[in-house]
C-alpha cells in the first residue's frame, strides 16, 4: 500500500478539547473546510496551516509532518536518468517524479532522488506527501504557461502548479502517459490546415479529453536587432555561411520550418556546424540574442524577450488539452478561472498573444 501523508489535525484538536465548528471559527475557515483538511481532501495553505498551528499550540510539522516510515517513497520518473533534486506529482493513483534541472533550478524539490529499483526511481521526501499531491504540472513550450502557474502560485488557493517547458508533441505523449495534467499544443496539420484537432486525434488512446483555447500566437523567424542580414523568407536560408538554430522534431516550430524549407525546396543538413539544434522557444531566441546563431523559427514573445527582429510566417491557435475528468479539478478550475481574467489577458496581449479566443472550449475527443 503506498504511504500516505500524515494529518493530525483532528488528533491534536481532540486533545485540546476543540469542535470542528470551534476551529474552523478561530483559523477563520468553514467546518466543511476543516472536515475535508482532517479527512485528508484538501490540502490547507501555508497561511491556513500557521493558523492552524498556532491555535493548536504546536507546529506546522506536527499537524502535517511525515512519519518515518513516509520518508522514503517509490515513483515513477518521467524520463529517464533522473538524479539529483526532483518535483512530485500524483497522477492516476501513483507518483510520479521529474528532474528540476535547468528550467526548474528556481523550484523547491519536492524530494532527493536515491536509487532506481527496475522501473522505479526511489525517493526521500523533502516536503510532506500532502502538499506535494497538491502539485499540477504543465507542459508545453508557451512561455504563457510560465506565466499562468507564477500567477497562480501567487494566489491563495489549491494548487501548486509546475510548469515544465516541453515540445507539443512531448507534451502530449506525457498526457497520455498520465504524466501530466495537462499539454500545451500548437501542432499545424499539414493536410488538412487544422490546428491541434487532428495530432491530438491520433496521439491519445483511450483517453476522454478537452481542449481549451489558451490564445493565438504569431510564429515566424527571429533575427538579431536590425536584421542585419536581410532575411525576410525560407528561401532566404538556402545562403552559405547563414547559421541556422532549430527546434528539435515533434515540435510546432520544427514543423512549421520544415514545410517552409519544403515549399521552397531547400533541405538542411542537421549535422551541418552551421545547424544547432535546441529545446524551446526561448533558448532559440537566447541563442540568437547571444550571437550563436543567425536566424531561428519561434514564437513573437520569445522574439520580444529577447529584443530581436521578427518576421511572421504563421498564426497558430495554441490550445491546453487535458483529460475530461480533470475539468472537475477545482485546482485546474483555478487556472480556467484565471484565464477569464482582464489582468492576465492584457499581460499574454502585451506579449504578442491574441486572447480574444481565450478560455474556448474547441473541441472534446475520445479515441
Amino acid at each position: 500500500m503506498s504511504p500516505v501523508a500524515c494529518n493530525r489535525v483532528r488528533e491534536q484538536r481532540e486533545l485540546r478539547g476543540l469542535s470542528q465548528v470551534a476551529l474552523a471559527e478561530a483559523v477563520r475557515l468553514t467546518r466543511q473546510s476543516v472536515i475535508a483538511i482532517e479527512s485528508g481532501r484538501s490540502s490547507p495553505s501555508v497561511d491556513v496551516a500557521l493558523r492552524m498551528a498556532q491555535t493548536l499550540e504546536c507546529q506546522v510539522e506536527d499537524l502535517f509532518g511525515t512519519e518515518s516510515s513516509e520518508a522514503a517513497l517509490s515513483t515513477e520518473p518521467a524520463t529517464e536518468g533522473i538524479s539529483g533534486r526532483v518535483a512530485l506529482a500524483h497522477l492516476a493513483g501513483r507518483w510520479v517524479s521529474y528532474p528540476l534541472l535547468r528550467e526548474g533550478i528556481g523550484l523547491s524539490a519536492d524530494a532527493l532522488a536515491t536509487k532506481v529499483h527496475g522501473r522505479k526511481l526511489e525517493v526521500d521526501l523533502l516536503r510532506p506527501m500532502a502538499r506535494s499531491q497538491q502539485n499540477v504540472v504543465l507542459m508545453g513550450c508557451a512561455p504563457a504557461l510560465g506565466l499562468l502557474a507564477d500567477r497562480l502560485n501567487a494566489r491563495p488557493g489549491d494548487g501548486r502548479f509546475l510548469w515544465f517547458p516541453r515540445s507539443s508533441t512531448q507534451a502530449l505523449s506525457a498526457l497520455t502517459r498520465n504524466q501530466t495534467h495537462l499539454a500545451g499544443v500548437h501542432l499545424n496539420d499539414a493536410k488538412t490546415g487544422e490546428d491541434n484537432v487532428p495530432d491530438v486525434r491520433r496521439q491519445i488512446r483511450r483517453q476522454k479529453v478537452s481542449m481549451i483555447t489558451l490564445a493565438r500566437w504569431e510564429a515566424g523567424f527571429l533575427t538579431p536587432p536590425g536584421n542585419q542580414k536581410k532575411i525576410r523568407s525560407a528561401a532566404d536560408l538556402a545562403r552559405k555561411g547563414l547559421r541556422l538554430i532549430i527546434r528539435e522534431r515533434g515540435s510546432g516550430a520544427r514543423r512549421l520550418l520544415d514545410r517552409e524549407l519544403a515549399r521552397c525546396e531547400i533541405s538542411i543538413d542537421e549535422q551541418s556546424d552551421s545547424v544547432v539544434q535546441v529545446s524551446g522557444h526561448l533558448e532559440v531566441a537566447s541563442a540568437i540574442a547571444m550571437g550563436a546563431a543567425d536566424v531561428g523559427v519561434a514564437t513573437r514573445d520569445a522574439a520580444l524577450a529577447f529584443g530581436l527582429h521578427f518576421i511572421p510566417i504563421a498564426e497558430e491557435r495554441y490550445d491546453l488539452v487535458l483529460p475530461q475528468s480533470s475539468l472537475q479539478d477545482l485546482r485546474l478550475s483555478r487556472l480556467f478561472d484565471l484565464m477569464t481574467t482582464a489582468a492576465l489577458r492584457k499581460e499574454l496581449s502585451s506579449l504578442g498573444y491574441d486572447t480574444s479566443c481565450c478560455g474556448q472550449r474547441v473541441a472534446d475527443r475520445s479515441a
